[in-house]
């Protein structure tokens, strides 16, 4: 794994002042490779092109390895981020073409196979991917993404050029690249927890979308993608044990695929379903003990003993950490390395595990993605389970939505059951617009001028699909995956230097997987019905029995603490005022009323918490390097 970054500009001039701006944006993602650093700065005329590059050494750890890499005659210059799994199989082919190597890279894989195939290499690649490409003879650019968006890439149009990387504070140090709030990005956080690509918080800087190539070539961009996700491929009519049979046949080639690699390879190990078959089958394919890590709450909900019976069951070699109340303090860290705010609360302890897993080696595998093909997320669970009521029901408030108590519970049931699946689902993952335009400033409010939940609605309106119920399934792997978990697990194991891979994501499962009829994913108001048939030849049966899984910390229980002097502290502050998007009246009435314990806003208050830091250091330029509390009480700059 490794960070990349670059730029084209169309002019000639002082070219040691583009090197030095090369060096400081790969400097800036060194955190990513902290093994290696390398430069590429073009000759040709009236055109500057500078590649940089961070490397992780997993494959090919010796200097042959190190980029940019560039082919036989020095046409192809590459910066690559990821992981080809079967880049073996694919080099052996280049080289009966007559292709010469210089190293035993997956990258320089990638350089032969463009040779070959132009962008049309991009179909025959197996794993997750970030790259730049010049192409030095046609004077273009091929940026390109891996399928589901496991590795990320950004990028910004200038009027003379072009400039990319795999974080954004690597493209913020472009001196044409400015870091300017996009007010429509932030109600997009506050309604769905993340800003969703192909938009950034910051203006004039673009996400690529996952399975989305670009190519530039003289100031022209064209977007497109190369691979998305369908249903609608022919269902698969196996009988059920033989399917059981297929899926785990294909699981212990996906986990061997990623056990690939020139260094040893760990385990995230949560004690869920998926994350404990990912290991027990990894296990299964390795000589020596897997090192395998977990995290533990000391309150809320703690899976340990259930990470633990995996570990014993499978012979591997555990390791825990407890995340603690003070973990929150370290927030300022984690929305430096993240860039953009992200509600999504589990930052902490993954960058926790992460953290933890990093002083034993540099690559884990993951059990993330197992939910969005195995409607496994309550969200859609609850909408497709409840029956439609005739029920009158037009909320005028919503306050009745995080009431607690039996009252609660109710009134919130009583619109799931008048209401149709789609209603349901964006309830549980969305702010309403009630709540959000109550809580903005009049000046802010002005500034909008569209409702972000048409983000999903889009998605859930134009899947392709067979079955209605899948459509569900398609706008969590296609927004929520991507968007909300890869991008955390990219950042927080990244701001490490430690290699996260996803078996479960591995594009042929997913084809796989997407053909299979509904029943055999959703039966008996429970997902994962075929994935937890294969757990029953790996797993025990403590860890099988159904239960509440997650891994997220206990916010509302904290904010009733301590972090909640501190969320009043930062909502108090001229600095929270003359941001001019959320009341502070309104934001400090939010805490209140949830320390009083009549209603769970911990969420909502999170999501303030975390956007207030974001602007401090992102905007007004504060240090990220204190703690929460130490930010609360600072001026700003």
């Amino acid at each position: 794994m490794c960070g990349l970054c670059g730029f084209i500009v169309q002019r000639d001039e002082n070219r040691s002042r583009w090197a030095g701006i090369l060096r400081n944006m790969t400097n800036a993602i060194a955190h990513r490779g902290p093994d290696r650093e390398g430069y590429y700065l073009s000759e040709e005329p009236g055109k500057i092109v500078a590649l940089g590059h961070r490397r992780l050494t997993i494959i090919d750890i010796t200097e042959r390895g190190n980029q940019p890499l560039s082919n036989e005659d020095d046409s192809l210059f590459i910066v690559y981020n990821g992981e080809i799994y079967n880049y073996r199989e694919l080099g052996r082919k280049l080289r009966d073409l007559g292709h010469r190597f210089k190293s035993d890279s997956d990258t320089e894989v990638i350089l032969h196979l463009f040779e070959e195939k132009g962008m049309g290499c991009l179909d025959d690649f197996r794993g997750m991917f970030a790259f730049a490409l010049w192409d030095q003879n046609r004077s273009r650019l091929l940026l390109a993404r891996d399928r589901i968006g496991v590795k990320p890439l950004f990028y910004a149009p200038l009027d003379n050029g072009i400039v990319f990387a795999s974080e954004i504070k690597s493209i913020l140090l472009h001196p044409s690249v400015h870091a300017v709030l996009d007010p429509p990005a932030v109600d997009s956080y506050l309604t769905l927890g993340y800003v969703p690509g192909p938009r950034t918080i910051f203006k004039g800087i673009n996400a690529l979308l996952p399975g989305q190539r670009i190519l530039w070539s003289q100031g022209v961009l064209e977007v497109c993608h190369y691979w998305q996700p369908t249903f609608l491929e022919p269902i698969l009519s196996n009988k059920e044990s033989e399917l059981v049979d297929e899926l785990d046949g294909l699981l212990n080639e996906s986990v061997r695929h990623h056990l690939i690699s020139d260094v040893p390879v760990g385990a995230f190990l949560s004690g869920g379903i998926d994350s404990s078959l990912v290991t027990a089958i990894a296990q299964k394919h390795n000589r020596q003990p897997l090192e395998t890590f977990t995290i533990g709450f000391t309150e809320g909900r703690d899976e340990r003993i259930y990470a633990r019976a995996v570990a014993q069951h499978v012979g591997s070699q555990h390791h825990e950490e407890l995340a603690r109340p003070d973990l929150a303090e370290r927030v300022p860290r984690f929305l430096w390395h993240l860039e953009q705010p992200l509600f999504d609360n589990s930052i902490l302890p993954t960058f926790l595990v992460s953290e933890l897993a990093s002083r034993h080696g540099k690559v884990v595998l993951s059990g993330d993605g197992g939910d969005e093909c195995f409607a496994g997320y309550d969200w859609t669970r609850f909408s497709l389970i409840l029956p439609r009521v005739p029920i009158p029901w037009n909320p005028e408030n919503w306050e009745w939505l995080y009431e607690r108590g039996k009252r609660g519970f109710l009134k919130r049931l009583v619109y799931d059951l008048a209401s149709p699946s789609v209603l349901r689902y964006l309830r549980r993952i969305t702010t309403p617009a009630l709540f959000r335009h109550w809580l903005y400033t009049r000046e802010f409010s002005s500034q909008l001028d569209s409702d972000p939940t048409r983000y999903l609605v889009d998605f859930l309106h134009g899947a392709p699909v067979r079955e209605e119920q899948e459509r569900f399934l398609y706008c969590d792997l296609r927004a929520y995956l991507p968007e909300d978990v890869l991008f955390k697990v990219d950042r927080m194991s990244m701001a490490h230097g430690l290699e996260v891979r996803v078996p479960l994501l591995d594009h042929k499962l997913l084809e796989w997987l997407f053909r299979l009829p509904f029943h055999m994913r959703f039966r008996r108001g429970r997902g994962k019905y075929l994935l937890r048939k294969v757990a029953e030849r790996y797993l025990p049966s403590l860890v099988l029995k159904p239960r509440k899984q997650g891994f997220t910390i206990p916010v509302d229980a904290w904010l009733r603490g301590h972090l909640g002097d501190t969320a009043e502290a930062l909502f108090s502050s001229e600095a929270f005022a003359d941001r001019g998007i959320v009341s502070p009246e309104k934001a400090l009435s939010l805490l209140e009323t949830h320390r009083r314990g009549t209603h769970n806003l911990g969420h909502r208050i999170w999501s303030l918490i975390v956007l207030e830091v974001w602007a401090r250091i992102w905007l007004d330029g504060q240090n990220h390097n204190v703690s929460l509390e130490q930010m609360a009480h600072q001026r700003s700059n």
